[in-house]
């Protein structure tokens, strides 16, 4: 008895192993389906936030409204999408970068920083969920409006798209 037990038992064993790769295989076809979404969509921003604070993907804490105060730093939060996956020997590669300029309200550039996000990831497993941040100081800059804008370059793709985001100094 004893032995016919352990063999149903390494048998169950084998069973869970064997189901559990099918899983992470199934899991892995689908990734590579939306990679292959992604490849196909157009590159833009999601969720482009000013924020007082920002943790992590999903996680940062949107400013109640676009001001800020003099002297104070701002940070902004966006998710690229779209973003090219060069897929080559088992391996999968995002790169873009990010360009900011800073406007005043008349439209004069006072602030210009070409590639201030350089972002080159080589991996073996896929990167389907991006974010990145900016940090903008603002210095003795004076009450006022400004507008910023933010231009993802997708270096794989050879594409860029750009986000407006207008807000106040105040006091």
């Amino acid at each position: 008895m004893r032995i016919s037990l352990r063999i149903v038992i390494i048998l169950c064993g084998l069973c869970g192993i064997s189901h559990g790769s099918y899983a992470q295989d199934r899991i892995l076809q689908l990734k590579e389906q939306i990679i292959d979404i992604q490849n196909e969509g157009e590159l833009g921003f999601r969720n482009f936030r000013m924020c007082t604070n920002i943790i992590g993907y999903g996680q940062y804490v949107p400013s109640p409204r676009p001001s800020a105060r003099p002297g104070s730093k701002v940070y902004f939060y966006y998710e690229p999408v779209n973003l090219f996956t060069n897929r080559r020997d088992g391996t999968y590669q995002i790169w873009f970068t990010q360009d900011m300029v800073l406007y005043s309200d008349a439209g004069d550039v006072l602030l210009r920083a070409d590639e201030a996000l350089n972002f080159n990831y080589l991996t073996t497993s896929p990167v389907l969920d991006v974010y990145a941040s900016n940090t903008l100081d603002l210095g003795d800059l004076p009450v006022g409006s400004y507008t910023f804008q933010a231009v993802i370059h997708d270096k794989l793709r050879n594409a860029e798209a750009e986000y407006i985001f207008r807000f106040e100094i105040v006091q």
